[in-house]
């Protein structure tokens, strides 16, 4: 079991973390939660968990191994980052970058960018022969301040927001006012628990949004509406996107 955490959308208040534990569910991987920041989960998992979130997640910004977490001072933060073995993650030749981002108005007397620069020097002052590169670096390192804590690791996985962004109501050929956002209908699949290759029956399909959605995951998907000229737009979108449905 890996330490893990997750930097979560601020979007809504309870489905990031929702849908977080709901995707671990649905592909059987074993977690334990440790604690729940805000916009922060960390836990315990394997770490093909990182693989099924960054697949599936609408609600999930990013997932990084976690290499310490503390007190947001920065007495605390330098003693925790020294007692941090660096070299178990940079090999010599290796680039690096440090990335600090800051949830809401948490811990303002530490200045992110100024941390950023404290961290970077420490860790290449304890590992022989990395560098930093700010633009391609081999590896980044991520912290979050939030709820009076740093938690700092290696960043794994990075969520690409735009693919939902191009799939909005507005840019499906077939649009109603009605239409489900994306990233919602992402959630809701998610929070369903469907599984790669299971059947998704959306029974009130709409313009196609949760069917996209389950399709994009690995789902077989089926659908009907009560007005046909839904159920034909939802025909239009799906072909758009390229998706197969059972049964329209």
């Amino acid at each position: 079991m890996a330490k893990l955490f997750f930097l979560l959308s601020g979007e809504n208040e309870t489905l990031p973390a929702a849908e977080l534990k709901a995707i671990l569910e649905a592909e059987n991987i074993p977690y334990e939660i440790k604690e729940q920041l805000d916009l922060v989960v960390r836990l315990e998992a394997t770490k093909n968990s990182v693989n099924a979130v960054h697949r599936r997640s609408a609600y999930t910004r990013t997932c990084a191994l976690e290499l310490f977490a503390c007190e947001a001072e920065e007495t605390v933060i330098a003693k925790a980052a020294k007692s941090s073995n660096f070299r178990l993650i940079l090999s010599e030749g290796e680039s690096f970058a440090v990335r600090v981002r800051r949830v809401k108005n948490y811990s303002e007397n530490i200045g992110s960018v100024p941390l950023e620069g404290k961290l970077g020097k420490l860790i290449l002052n304890n590992t022989k022969g990395t560098k930093v590169n700010l633009k391609k670096p081999d590896k980044t390192f991520f912290g979050v301040l939030t709820s009076g804590k740093l938690v700092f690791g290696l960043k794994l996985a990075e969520m690409e927001i735009l693919t939902f962004s191009e799939r909005r109501p507005r840019k499906k050929p077939y649009f109603h006012p009605s239409a489900m956002p994306s990233k919602l209908a992402r959630c809701m699949v998610n929070l369903a628990h469907a599984k790669s290759g299971e059947l998704v029956l959306d029974p009130f399909c709409g313009t196609g949004s949760t069917m996209i959605e389950a399709a994009f995951i690995g789902c077989r998907v089926l659908g009907f509406d009560v007005q046909r000229r839904m159920a034909e737009g939802t025909r239009i979108n799906l072909k758009h996107f390229s998706v197969e449905a059972e049964g329209v």
